[in-house]
């Protein structure tokens, strides 16, 4: 997605919000919104998506107190820099963009670097996270003795003859945690008569 197809799409869901959406060259600011009156007004020459989106998530959230342009100070110029950097990530990864390709996101919707590097790995620490604890918890399935000769049977019936056997690989293999390490171990000596 160029970043005139993703002002334009930006522009669109702001007018589908019920807002008229007016372009204005001499306007001072890249973009403004007025809630009570649902009109933004935006300097096509100068708005960026990230501009843009921050103005929509002012919508979305109704907000009509904000101060200054920007002001920092503000909690709702706050969370509308930092919804719009996520609103823009998602639809930067739903047009297959991802994490490699970090740079492009910033050229396409001039979001602020700094912050948006900050917010975005957050979020790719956090999921990543999430995932790693819902693995976890699939592979560390309480597995019996009876369960391991099954695989260990199973493991040494591909081999013709069999000098070492490395552990690791067996349960990576058949996708047991490491964490079997030592009851695998037991069953195969057991298995191949070394105890």
């Amino acid at each position: 997605m160029s970043e005139q197809e993703l002002l334009d799409y930006l522009l669109k869901e702001i007018e589908k919000c019920g807002f008229e959406v007016v372009d204005v060259d001499s306007f001072p600011v890249p973009a403004a919104v007025n809630v009570d009156n649902k009109v933004m007004i935006y300097n096509s020459k100068e708005a960026s998506p990230f501009e843009i989106a921050h103005e929509l998530i002012h919508i979305i959230n109704k907000d009509n107190h904000r101060g200054d342009y920007f002001d920092a100070t503000n909690p709702q110029e706050v969370r509308a820099n930092h919804e719009a950097i996520l609103l823009l990530w998602e639809i930067f990864e739903a047009n297959g963009g991802s994490f490699e390709y970090f740079n492009v996101y910033i050229n396409i919707t001039h979001a602020p670097f700094e912050l948006a590097e900050s917010l975005i790995k957050s979020e790719y620490t956090e999921m990543h996270k999430a995932i790693n604890e819902i693995f976890e918890d699939e592979i560390q399935v309480k597995i019996n003795k009876e369960e391991m000769r099954q695989y260990i049977a199973d493991y040494i019936s591909y081999f013709d003859v069999i000098e070492t056997i490395n552990i690791y690989n067996f349960l990576d293999a058949y996708h047991l945690s490491h964490s079997n390490y030592n009851l695998a171990k037991s069953e195969f000596q057991k298995v191949l008569g070394i105890v």
